[in-house]
């Protein structure tokens, strides 16, 4: 009888917390779409403002200056934090050849 009750107990707490991680992995991979979008956005408006800024007017007059340099900033930040993943995914499989 307890082995019943234990196992019923068991399969209803596998069934719910499985249920949470799908919801979580699915939130997470939205949340991983938009910053990939940001990035994207924020790429594509760095490439486009040094275009328009191909002499270098804009970006050395103080107050656009410091926009130039915000954004480059933000870039590279998030160029930092993408570069990263692929490393070390990368790192991993490496060490599963050397492994094998």
């Amino acid at each position: 009888m307890w082995w019943w009750i234990l196992t019923i107990l068991f399969f209803l707490i596998s069934v719910g917390a499985s249920t949470l991680v799908y919801f979580s992995l699915r939130r997470i991979n939205q949340y991983e779409g938009l910053l990939i979008e940001i990035q994207k956005i924020v790429e594509y408006a760095t490439t486009r403002m040094k275009q328009v800024d191909a002499k270098g007017h804009y970006e050395s007059d103080d107050e656009t200056g410091f926009f130039f340099q915000q954004l480059k900033e933000l870039q590279e930040l998030l160029n930092g934090i993408f570069e990263n993943e692929q490393i070390e995914e990368n790192s991993s499989s490496v060490e599963k050849t050397e492994n094998d």
